[in-house]
């Protein structure tokens, strides 16, 4: 049955509305029709996807059907301790319970095909942790039986069609271009791009309905109870019950400024997270949670490209954990080890230095030699390319000092000292390359430690490293159901969140990488199942 809306257009009529086509709004979308719930998906632009299909779309999964020697003991204590305290008891058991149920959910009834990899918890040396198995990787999706899919999916221009395990595996030696040429020929999408088309697939074989071009402004409410979605064309889609699933806040100007500091925030993801699911759920009333926090990055500054006419956040992951660079702070000084993982390195470019009344280490840069430079990618520069403009380069490490407008016997000290360090494969400073976490990035040709060599061959060269954010990880604070609270907290009827929309189950932790697809998919299966329950 259709419904006609204020401008007269005629849209069906559904059991359950989501917002939003990542990976969360996918899955919840086929979890719901899977039961027999008529589904309509609502996509703000003309691709589906969202920030799943732009990421490396891995799923940390303890305990999954793929890592049958997992202990959920193990998976509990080590995710407590990445909560810090601030995630309550039955969150973290829920996820623990519910993620293997999802994986073996899409195993079953989806094409998503996964593979655990050996890449470590980015806590490696925790009580609780593992090196291999949590993180699962997506086996390449070949779109070539289902004419049209491969060109409404969203796909991130970082990525080749490399499995995430095939393209660490080569990081020295370069992909099989052949076999990258294959890919494409067919059709072929990996990493995020994989898991949203065997997810859009598994939608369609259900009969999902997906409206692209269609941006969510308001909900519509009968009383208390969420009845649909109003677009900003002036669209009604009725449902019995939305789910939000539209990704974050972080490339709104606005609702950064009000929630994330002062600190500038560089985005990787698409530039359409501008928060509108969370403005309708704050008009509903929800209650809201972590909504100063993110996924954080660290981002190169002052790369010159484009995603969909915005500037493209190029993330800095590897280049810090390779023999030969540090990062130093605006005194010339290493501040961290640098190979700690993404997120929790980023948080420390927040300090606040009290005496000087300034930031403690911002601005801050990426510093390393021509050796290096001609051994490893930095950003999108090969080692074949000559240094980019993007580069701050002198012949000396004095003279980068001056380029860079930092003390330049405190940089000439510190390297030096790390220098000597790194011929021992030591770091007493930071305890760089200590852990399994650490060596996953090294160069496991260099000795005595893949994470430590010395810079020592000029020119020098150094990029302006910033906070970025992968996805903002504040919003409404839902339940085990993932239905959306009021500050008093109950339930908002017909309300659910998951994904970046919704407060993060993780807390200001982050546990491995896929710690962002894992939970956002426990939530939107539990929101299903809810859905599924209570028709």
């Amino acid at each position: 049955m259709a419904h006609a809306t204020q401008s007269g257009i005629p849209t069906p009529a559904a059991d359950v509305v989501v917002v939003g086509s990542g990976g969360a709004g996918l899955l919840a979308a086929a979890v719901a029709a899977d039961a027999g719930l008529r589904v309509v998906v609502l996509e703000r632009t003309g691709l589906l996807g969202g920030t799943t299909a732009v990421s490396g779309g891995m799923i940390w999964a303890p305990g999954s059907p793929l890592l049958t020697d997992d202990s959920p003991d193990d998976a509990l204590r080590y995710l407590t301790a990445v909560g810090e305290g601030s995630v309550d008891e039955s969150v973290v058991e829920h996820y623990v319970k519910t993620i293997p149920e999802v994986v073996r959910w899409m195993l079953e009834r989806t094409p998503v095909r996964l593979f655990p990899i050996d890449r470590p918890d980015y806590h490696s040396d925790w009580p609780g942790a593992r090196d291999f198995g949590r993180c699962l990787d997506n086996e390449p999706f070949d779109t070539s039986s289902r004419p049209g899919l491969a060109d409404r999916v969203r796909r991130g221009p970082q990525f080749p069609p490399l499995t995430y395990d095939e393209r660490h595996r080569s990081r020295f030696t370069g992909p099989d271009q052949d076999l990258v040429a294959r890919r494409r020929e067919r059709g072929v999408l990996t990493v995020g791009a994989a898991l949203v088309a065997a997810l859009v697939a598994a939608c369609d074989d259900r009969g999902v309905e997906f409206a692209t071009g269609a941006r969510a402004v308001g909900l519509l409410r009968e009383g208390e109870a969420v009845t649909g979605v109003r677009t900003e064309d002036g669209r009604d889609f009725a449902g019995r019950a939305v789910v939000l699933a539209s990704g974050g806040f972080e490339w709104d100007p606005a609702l950064t400024r009000a929630f994330l500091g002062d600190t500038p925030v560089l985005p990787a993801s698409p530039p359409v997270n501008h928060g509108d699911a969370l403005r309708m759920a704050m008009a509903a009333g929800a209650a809201l949670e972590r909504m100063n926090q993110a996924w954080w990055v660290p981002a190169i500054v002052g790369v010159p490209e484009e995603y969909e006419g915005h500037p493209l956040t190029r993330h800095l992951v590897g280049e810090r954990c390779l023999p030969g660079s540090i990062l130093v702070d605006r005194h010339g000084k290493r501040f961290v080890n640098e190979a700690v993982n993404y997120h929790d390195i980023t948080r420390t470019l927040f300090n606040f230095d009290a005496d000087a009344h300034e930031p403690a280490h911002l601005p801050a840069w990426l510093v390393f030699d021509e050796r290096f430079r001609t051994s490893y990618q930095v950003g999108p520069a090969a080692p074949t390319d000559p240094a980019p403009s993007w580069f701050t380069t002198a012949p000396t490490l004095a003279g980068l000092a001056e380029r860079l407008g930092v003390d330049t016997a405190a940089l000439e000290v510190t390297v030096a000292r790390f220098n000597t360090h790194a011929r021992t494969g030591t770091d007493p400073d930071f305890h760089r390359g200590e852990t399994s976490h650490d060596r996953y990035y090294g160069d496991p040709r260099h000795t005595p430690n893949p994470c430590l060599g010395e810079l020592s061959t000029p020119p020098f060269h150094a990029v302006r490293v910033a906070p970025g954010a992968l996805g903002t990880k504040g919003g409404p604070a839902t339940d085990l159901d993932a239905r959306v609270l009021t500050p008093g907290g109950t339930p908002i009827p017909g309300l659910y969140a998951c994904g970046n929309v919704a407060a993060a189950a993780a807390g200001p932790g982050y546990p491995g990488s896929g710690g962002t697809i894992g939970p956002a998919l426990v939530a939107a299966y539990s929101a299903a199942r809810s859905l599924v329950d209570k028709r």
